[in-house]
Order: structure tokens, then sequence, then C-alpha cells
């Protein structure tokens, strides 16, 4: 199918080429002779097999393409009339295919070459110029709709890419939600309740020599305790916020995650920048993961401190800044914190990495440390935007934002024409004419941000003819040639009206607008030229029937262009809609997969974990050493099945199986073991974490 499409349109036009000339002359009796035929037929096959492959080589297919008509100037016009349309098919697949820096120098060679062929084929200086400004239309009005092409392909593609990324993550939802649970169960849970284990069995076996370390541990492990229960029911309650979150705006998602904080005896601040109050995606994961890890740290060593957590804008790039400083301990400091040993059972220096992982996966930086202006913790990360550059550039130029070189050469195109009309009529005002058919055609470089506007500009720039005629400016001739252009103007600018302005029910008046427009325009030019007296014609009745006859007169041409743009219109948005809800269907699917995922470990983690975490503290207050080495161990060892389930679900092929976490099994100690007094740590104090 693929080589019909590349072929098809070759092979006809070489086959009506061929039927026009030599056929026609043939079949009339003309005097063809050998030579002339034999280099039609060559001429005509170098052109078809360059047009052949304008798809995969579009570049030396529009060099074959003109070569070929070149090498076929010295034969009768007629033998290359229909191949000049195949340079402009290879030049729109060149623009389609290929970027601008590659487009518009093979666009400049053909110029160049069709200016040379024309010098070839006509003898009159304004013959070859003509011919070449004609081209010069013609190849601009190809680009034009060569690039807009190429927009709607790369939109079409970034869509599709959209979606296959939204597919992956879909399929991998549930496994990534497995995996990041399972490291934040690990970080909160498993090194709590291992300290447990540890002191409590070290208490056990020195219990006789030093009885004193039995409250200690007791104590201690009540406490820690009481910190995995708070810790668990936390993860528990944030597997449980709604489906939605990922798709809520950062502002709102911080919010929330602030009063959960705020109930648990922080006194959290959120202040975010109101352009960001609704920013989602890869950056507003990022940037909530590192503002409730921050958090998290400051509720275990800052319990009650006031946080303040600040997401704005850098100034010189975009990116975002993220702040969240503490003002220090305003509560009791949880006990062992000091020790390296107690900082790994607490969370293994996962913290800060963490967050350092976050925001180097944006290429993003991260700080944290003591804050250099007094008391307390701070955390700062910058989170790039790909956007910013580019919103930074049109803020710099916003006259120019949204344009796009195909913009440049419609406007070249149309004011070409009337120049081109001008230079056939009246050679010696050519530069008369450039000015006004410039004005004229200028608007159309915003017809896909403004079109209404660029409407109103084009029917306001159409008086220039007549103006020009009444104050003796231009000739009657030269004035025709600018109104001709100009009526070419306005069908661009309708067309634009129904392609960008809205649904066809609201920009069908366009259509009337313009016929209007040209009505009267027409009228003032026949009026400054004298073939219209109006005042002696029927005064001002006459006037008005006229201009509703020419009106209706110009609203049929008018309907086309604007019939195509609501047409193009609706199928791009209906094609938008579709790609659209494929995507949001994809994405919600996504996070309801993880959410579901969420609240399955959330009821497996409250069956048995939390149970024993619970028992854990029971036994500690009732004094029972033995049953909180026990139920720590029973903890642990639920904790170890649901990581490993965890993780052997979400990679099935590792023949090495799930990575060992600390349990009991690294705890334990044997009679050939030599005893070794574990003291309880001393109380803790705040360090900055080692980074990795």
């Amino acid at each position: 199918m693929e080589g019909i499409r590349n072929w098809l349109l070759p092979a006809l036009l070489a086959i009506q080429q061929l039927a026009y000339w030599p056929g026609r002359a043939l079949r009339d009796g003309d005097q063809t002779g050998a030579a002339q035929l034999t280099a039609a037929l060559i001429v005509a096959v170098v052109i078809t097999a360059g047009l052949g492959v304008r798809r995969s080589r579009p570049v030396a297919a529009a060099l074959v393409v003109e070569a070929g008509l070149v090498g076929g100037s010295f034969l009768p016009e007629d033998a290359t009339l229909l191949h000049s349309v195949a340079v402009l098919v290879a030049l729109y697949s060149v623009v389609v295919r290929r970027p601008v820096r590659t487009a518009a120098p093979v666009g400049a060679v053909l110029v160049v070459a069709e200016a040379v062929r024309a010098a070839m084929l006509f003898d009159s200086v304004v013959e070859v110029g003509g011919e070449t400004l004609v081209n010069c239309a013609l190849f601009l009005t190809v680009v034009g709709l060569g690039r807009s092409r190429r927009r709607w392909l790369a939109g079409r593609r970034a869509a599709a890419r959209d979606l296959a990324r939204a597919e992956t993550e879909r399929n991998r939802a549930a496994g990534t939600e497995r995996l990041r649970l399972a490291r934040e169960l690990h970080d909160v849970s498993a090194h709590h309740l291992t300290s447990v284990v540890v002191t409590a069995d070290a208490a056990l076996r020195l219990g006789d020599r030093r009885p004193e370390l039995t409250g200690q541990a007791l104590e201690f492990a009540a406490g820690s305790g009481r910190e995995t229960l708070e810790a668990l029911h936390r993860l528990v309650a944030m597997m449980r916020t709604r489906a939605a979150d990922e798709e809520s705006g950062i502002e709102e998602r911080v919010g929330e995650l602030a009063d959960g904080f705020a109930r648990l005896g922080l006194r959290p601040a959120v202040d975010v920048a109101p352009d960001l109050a609704a920013l989602t995606g890869p950056v507003a994961d990022a940037a909530f993961g590192i503002v409730r890890e921050a958090l998290t740290n400051a509720l275990r060593y800052a319990p009650g401190a006031a946080v303040r957590v600040r997401i704005g804008v850098f100034e010189r790039d975009g990116a975002v800044d993220l702040r969240v400083e503490d003002d220090g301990v305003a509560g009791p400091t949880p006990p062992d914190a000091s020790s390296s040993g107690a900082r790994q059972r607490l969370g293994a220096g996962r913290g800060t990495a963490g967050m350092r992982e976050r925001a180097a996966a944006l290429d993003g930086t991260l700080e944290a440390g003591p804050r250099a202006d007094g008391p307390g913790w701070s955390v700062r990360a910058r989170l790039p935007r790909t956007t910013a550059p580019l919103r930074r550039h049109a803020s710099r130029h916003r006259a120019l934002r949204g344009l796009d070189p195909a913009d440049g050469a419609t406007v070249l195109a149309v004011a070409s024409l009337p120049v081109f009309a001008v230079l056939a009529e009246s050679p010696g005002d050519t530069a008369l004419a450039c000015g006004p058919a410039l004005v004229h055609a200028l608007p159309l470089l915003w017809r896909r941000r403004a079109p209404w506007a660029v409407l109103c500009a084009v029917l306001a720039t159409a008086w220039l003819a007549p103006l020009g005629v009444a104050f003796g400016i231009v000739s009657p001739a030269v004035a025709l040639c600018l109104a001709v252009g100009g009526a070419v103007a306005q069908c661009v600018a309708v067309h634009a009206v129904g392609a960008f302005a809205g649904p066809a029910r609201v920009t069908w008046p366009a259509m009337a607008v313009g016929a209007a427009g040209l009505s009267l325009s027409s009228l003032a030019l026949a009026a400054a030229d004298g073939m219209a007296d109006l005042d002696q014609d029927g005064g001002f009745g006459a006037v008005v029937f006229m201009a509703c006859a020419l009106g209706v007169l110009f609203l049929f041409p008018l309907a086309v262009p604007w019939t195509v743009g609501a047409v193009v219109r609706a199928r791009r948005e209906r094609i938008r809609a579709i790609e659209d809800h494929a995507l949001t269907e994809t994405v919600r699917a996504a996070v309801f997969e993880a959410y579901e995922e969420r609240r399955r470990i959330a009821v497996e983690l409250r069956g048995e974990v939390v149970r024993h975490a619970g028992e854990v503290v029971a036994r500690a207050e009732a004094g029972d050493l033995k049953g909180v080495a026990d139920e720590a161990r029973a903890g642990l060892s639920s904790m170890r099945d649901l990581l490993a389930a965890l993780r052997e679900v979400t990679d099935p092929g590792n023949v090495r199986g799930p990575r060992r976490h600390p349990t009991t099994a690294g705890v334990r100690t044997t009679p050939e073991s030599p005893e070794k007094e574990v003291p309880p740590s001393p109380p803790r104090t705040r360090t900055p974490e080692p980074s990795e």
C-alpha cells in the first residue's frame, strides 16, 4: 500500500503530461521529431523516478525533479507544463518531512533554478521577472501548507507518544506503587522494630548483671512502638486517600498533607505561588514527595515545631523553588538520634537521599541542613520545568508569540499576487505597489492568534486602493490589482476565522462581514475611478442596493474558504477529543490501579503489622520484656513477608529473590556467639543525614 501511494501520483502526472504533449501534438498532426519525443520520454522518466522517492528522500527528489525540468527547457513549453506540478509536490514533501533549516535552502535552490529556467524560456525581462514572482508565490504557498501539515503531524506524534507513555505507566502503575510503598514501609517501621528487638534481647541477656537495662529497654520499646504505630497509621491513611490525589493541583495536595501533619502535632504553613497552584505532572509529584518526606523528618526530630512550606518560581529560569523550613524542636525530643547506628535504625539515612533522588530524576538539585538564619532545619529544592525557557522567550517577544515560518510564507505569497499583476500590467509602477500589497497582507501573520482582529485589519487596509486613486497616488489599473490581491487576503482571513476563531455557529458571520467589506471598498474604488457617479445614479438608495448586490455576489466565493476552515477545525477538534479521551482514560486507569494497590496493601498492613506494633506497646507498658521481643519479632516477620511479596510480584523474573531487609534473623543470638553488651542509646540530637 505504501508503494502504491508513493508511485500513483508521479505515474498519473507522467501519463497526463505525455497525453498532453506529445500526445495531443501527434493527434493534431504537428511536426514532432524523434529526438524531441525521446527527450520528452527521458524527462518524464527522470521526474517520475525522482517524485517516487519523495517520502523517503524528499531533498533528493526535489533536486532531481528540478534538474529534469531544467534539462527539458529546450523542449516546447507544453512538454513540461504539467511536470511543473511535480516541483510543488516535491517541495511540499521536503517541508513536511524536513526541518526549516533544511527546507529553506532547498526552496532557495528551486527558486534560483526556476529563474534560470524562465530565462531560458523567455526573452523579455518582464516575462522572466513575472514568471519568477509567480513561482515565488506558489512556492511560499506550498511552504505554508507544508508547515501546517508538519505541525499537525508533530502534534499527532506527540499525542501518540503521550498515550504510549501513559499506557506504559498504566501497565507498571501497580508495580511502581508496590516498590514505593515497600521502600516507605521499610524506612518508617522495619528499623524501628529491629531496634526494639536488639534492645530487648540485650536487656534479657544482661538482665542479671545490669538490671537497670530492663527498665530502659521497656521504656525504649514503648516509645519506639508508639512511634512505629504513628508512622504506620499515617502511612495507612496516606494509602487510603482518594484516587484523584495525583490529578489534583500541587496546592491542594500539599494543603491536605499539611492538614494531616497538623493533626499529628506540627504547625505547618503552606505558601504556593498563584501560577503554580494547579501544577500537576512529574514536577508536582516530586515536589509533593519532597514536602512529605521533609514534614515526616520534622515530625520525627522536631515534634510540635512550626514548619513553613514555600513553593515559588526562580525568576532566572522559571524552575520550581521549593523550601521547607522549621524553627527547631518545640517539644520533647524523642530519644536516640545521635549515634549513626540509631540513625540507621530510624531510617537508614534514606530520608534526605530519597528527596535528592526525586530532585535528580528531574535534573534538579536539593540541599538539606541546619538553617543559617537561626535554629531549625531547612530543605530547599530546585525542580526545572521544560516549558520555562519557552515562556521566558515568549514574554520577550509577545508580538511574535506563536508565529511560524508558515505565517510569513502566507504573507509573502498573498502580497506577491498583486505585485505580479502590476508587473504584468504596468511594470513601471511595480515598486509603488509593493508597499500597499505588503501592508494589506501583513495582518495575516497573526491569523491564528487573533483571526477576528486580522479580518478587521484586512478589511480596513482594503481602503488603501480607493484612497490611493482618490489622492492621485496610484493609477486605477494599479489600484485594481491591489483590490484583487486584497480580495485574496480577505479569503485567507475568512478561512482563518473559520479554522481558528471558534465553532461554526460562532464564526459564520465572518462571511457576511467579509462580503460587506469587499462590496463597500469596491464601490469606493469605482467612485474614486469615476466609473460610477453615485450622486447621479440614484443617490443613497442606489448605493445601498449596489452594496447589497455586490455583497451577495461576494458572499458565495467567501463561503468556500470559511467552509474549508470550519471543516478543518471540526476534524481537528474531533481528533484531539479522541486523543484526549484516550489519554484521560489511560491516566485515570493508572491512578485507579495504583490506588487499588495502596488500598490492598493497607488492608494487609493493618491486619498483622499494626496489630503486632500495638502489642509491643502493650507488653512494654505491662513490663513483659520477653513478650515485647516476641511481638517485635512477629511484627518484623509480617513486615518481611509483606515486603518480600511486594518485591516478588513487582519483579517475578528476579532469580536472586527479593532483597533482604533487617529482620529478626539478623538480630538473633546463638549460644556460640559471645555476649556483647548493647546499652540503650542516649537521647537523640538533630544531626544532618549523610548523603549517598
